[in-house]
């Protein structure tokens, strides 16, 4: 503990992951332990390891008392759990043990001595199509691996806070940034806000032109409540930035563990005004040692959108699980105590958030090509495979019972491929990459004779054929012939761009 040299309180305790590191002791057993993690798995889960995912959930947390919502896909847990504070260690650990290369980088963030009332009655685990709803899922998931955010502690974050020439980027919801967010001082990091109703419209407002040309040239910092949001955002920006010429940033940048750490580092704020929005029992979170007339009044000041949608009356808490009234929309909304009974009453299906009243809306955006980036991008790694089938493309090839095809869409079939060639019952074997199973756009046909490679080599130099909309390329290959090794994947469609999951 000690402070920085804007005299602000620093717990650097509290800004640290404890992935690979023995979990801390209770610090009191008063209460309840809160519990916030996620893990992503990449390689994905097969659907029976997930399976065994979630009945090993079940099990640890009987034994622990451990209740809290939970989702639980083919690519990781995202959870917000509570337990006794000697229980939640066991849990934690009960996972560590139960897949170690795992659940040891998983930073478990526990906070003990919150009120007994706010523990969760029972245990939901969902199983989920992806761990937030950004619409990324299957092959138009940015590949984590290939994401080259960095990750910042609480304290060196606070610090690029001030550097110019920097954004920073709340990846929250617009509701939760009505009743606080992080201010940078003067001189330091402009403060961008999508302004967007649900993490769906994230990648949208990311591939607008407006958003790419404040980024350029910038340092981009991220954060959300947890960290979760920030590792596909980063991770859809760094795809992005590398496929795309003219968005260059100098960096991108999010704090390790998310606002939860950020605040248990600077328990005074630090540059963060008013209330941090959670989505479990407890409903918000302040900093521990800042007076709550202070952040009443930050909220006023710095979150000028915190107030009642019904008197405008300046209010930062969301009560009661009002909505806004937009069929479209449905986010909360606030309701001060006066006029609570007015909205559930006269005011019921009337309801308006901010967004909705301004006619604000990013829905009609388009999304980025995901899948036509991770195409360019894996052409220009310049592999092995890549460099055959650029080098296969010229006429004078030695004749091959093996044919390569170029230019195919990513929804092609093998049967398209045979009647295209006339290759009936020949093999199709798909061209991926070797780490990440992205499929290069190109395969091998393997006709019964010589002779049937000629005749439809000679077909294809005469009439390219038109496959998914595209002028395919097709030669021979005899390096697969003579190289088994060079061998694709083999099956009715080519692989999604994400490696099979292990079982």
């Amino acid at each position: 503990m000690g402070r920085n040299t804007e005299g602000e309180k620093i717990v650097e305790a509290g800004a640290r992951s404890v992935a690979y590191k023995p979990l801390p002791p209770p610090t009191t057993t008063e209460g309840i332990t809160q519990i916030l993690f996620y893990q992503y798995v990449e390689p994905v889960w097969s659907a029976r390891r997930q399976k065994q995912a979630i009945a090993e959930f079940h099990r640890l947390a009987r034994e622990n008392d451990v209740t809290g919502r939970g989702r639980i896909a083919l690519e990781g847990v995202n959870c917000t759990l509570t337990a006794p504070p000697a229980g939640a260690r066991r849990f934690c650990q009960g996972l560590r043990d139960w897949d170690p290369d795992l659940f040891n980088d998983t930073d478990f963030k526990l906070t003990d001595g919150v009120p007994a009332e706010t523990k969760f009655k029972a245990l939901t685990l969902k199983n989920t199509q992806e761990l937030v709803a950004y619409g990324l899922g299957g092959e138009r998931a940015p590949l984590l691996k290939q994401n080259t955010a960095k990750h910042l502690e609480a304290d060196e974050y606070h610090k690029m806070l001030g550097d110019k020439d920097t954004v920073v980027i709340d990846v929250r919801n617009y509701y939760e940034t009505c009743i606080g967010r992080i201010e940078p001082p003067k001189g330091g990091a402009e403060f961008l806000d999508p302004m967007m109703r649900n993490s769906r419209e994230f990648p949208k407002w990311l591939n607008a032109p407006e958003t790419k040309e404040k980024l350029k040239g910038k340092k981009v910092m991220m954060y959300c409540t947890g960290g979760i949001r920030c590792e596909r955002a980063t991770a859809l920006l760094s795809q992005m930035e590398r496929a795309e010429d003219e968005l260059q940033t100098q960096g991108i940048y999010h704090v390790r563990g998310g606002i939860d750490r950020y605040l248990k580092t600077f328990p005074e704020g630090g540059y963060w005004k008013g209330r941090n929005y959670l989505f479990d029992l407890r409903g918000e979170q302040k900093p521990e040692e800042k007076p709550d007339e202070v952040v009443d009044q930050e909220t006023t000041n710095a979150c000028k959108d915190s107030y009642c949608c019904v008197c405008k009356a300046h209010y930062a808490l969301y009560k009661g699980k009002h909505v806004c009234s937009n069929k479209e929309c449905k986010v909360p909304v606030i309701v001060c105590d006066r006029c609570r009974k007015k909205a559930e009453t006269e005011l019921k299906g009337s309801l308006l958030c901010q967004l909705c009243e301004r006619g604000h809306d990013l829905r009609a955006l388009p999304l980025p090509d995901l899948v036509g980036q991770k195409r360019r991008l894996a052409l220009a790694q310049g592999s092995d495979v890549n460099g055959a089938a650029k080098r296969a493309a010229k006429r004078d090839l030695e004749p091959a019972r093996w044919v390569h095809v170029g230019k195919l869409p990513l929804t092609i079939t093998a049967d398209q491929v045979r009647a295209a060639l006339a290759a009936g019952g020949s093999t199709v074997e798909w061209i991926a990459d070797r780490d990440t199973g992205f499929f290069y756009g190109s395969a091998y046909v393997e006709f019964p004779t010589l002779e049937d490679a000629e005749r439809a080599v000679e077909r294809a130099r005469e009439a390219p054929p038109r496959l998914g909309g595209r002028l395919s390329r097709v030669n021979f290959a005899p390096a697969r012939a003579k190289d088994p090794a060079r061998a694709g994947r083999v099956g009715e469609r080519p692989p999604i761009p994400i490696a099979p999951g292990r079982a």
